[in-house]
């Protein structure tokens, strides 16, 4: 029986799951310490002990590279850019370790096993802390240059209007943590029933993030041309997040284009808040080292 512990890395919480031949068998989460990343690796050595797994899989934020196991860049966790896990992993646990960008993973997911099945051109986009995004063109994750591609989260959809370019990003109108900052309240689900029982600031605040949302969804339509967009995250849940960004994204198509709406797919993620996880594990078995291929079959 093949025991694989994967980690999902986020902003705010660290996932973990145990899967033994491929069932999730235990899982659970802790805090994510974004000021003390050794604390957050002791936290994942600790799991190692108590499980005691084959392999180690694990998502991250940030440009992460499964080639050399190095988290390069784009992680908001002290000391966790230019970390290689890998060495870590072997040095620390003596164990194997896939590696992957978060949002890559939720792809991966939702192609393998979720929404996405049968889909030639899968675009993911998963708001959480920030926006993240994935690809999977052709049955293969498409990582480009660096790892950068769907990177969504680093677009600009409304321009620049100050002297720090890095505050207008989409992660920055259109990610759950903006959402909440700007409405001051915790709890992304209470703003959507605030809004719908009529509270006018809530409404504005959501207006602007299905707004940002909508034009991302636009601009990667006819940049990438998916036959099939998935929105993750926790905040994919409410009922009318869907219906509401496919309105927009119809309101912004030219009268003399086609209603992308009607040439594509605009969905929810199957696994909610969890796509992650499960692509943590098809990500390693993309990566095993007995692994024949790199194309990634729907029946893992």
């Amino acid at each position: 029986m093949e025991s694989i512990l994967c980690f999902d890395i986020g902003g705010t919480r660290v996932k973990y799951g145990l899967f033994q031949d491929r069932v999730l068998t235990k899982n659970g989460s802790f805090p994510t310490d974004r000021s003390q990343g050794l604390r957050v690796l002791q936290s994942m050595k600790d799991l190692v002990s108590r499980y005691e797994p084959d392999a180690l899989s694990v998502s991250s934020p940030g440009f992460a590279d499964n080639s050399d196991g190095i988290i390069h860049s784009g992680n908001v966790i002290e000391g966790f850019n230019g970390l290689n896990l890998r060495s870590w992993a072997r040095e620390e646990c003596n164990l194997p370790l896939a590696l992957e960008n978060d949002a890559n993973c939720a792809a991966l997911a939702e192609y393998a096993m979720g929404a996405g099945q049968g889909s030639k051109a899968l675009a993911v986009i998963t708001l959480g802390t920030g926006v993240g995004g994935g690809l999977v063109l052709d049955g293969k994750l498409w990582a480009g240059n660096h790892q950068m591609a769907g990177e969504f989260g680093f677009l600009f959809i409304h321009g620049i209007h100050t002297d720090r370019p890095e505050d207008e990003i989409l992660s920055g109108h259109a990610s759950t943590r903006a959402l909440c900052e700007v409405c001051q309240e915790p709890d992304g689900k209470k703003i959507f029933e605030k809004a719908a029982a009529g509270d006018a600031r809530m409404q504005q605040a959501l207006d602007h993030f299905l707004d940002s949302l909508a034009m991302a969804v636009y601009n990667i339509a006819y940049t990438v041309a998916p036959d099939t967009v998935l929105i993750g995250g926790a905040v994919s849940a409410q009922e009318s997040l869907i219906p509401e960004v496919k309105k927009r994204v119809s309101a912004l198509t030219p009268s003399f284009s086609v209603d992308l709406s009607d040439i594509m797919t605009i969905d929810s993620c199957r696994f909610g808040n969890e796509a992650g996880l499960y692509g943590v594990l098809a990500n390693w078995m993309l990566h095993r080292p007995e692994s024949p291929s790199t194309r990634l079959s729907p029946e893992i």
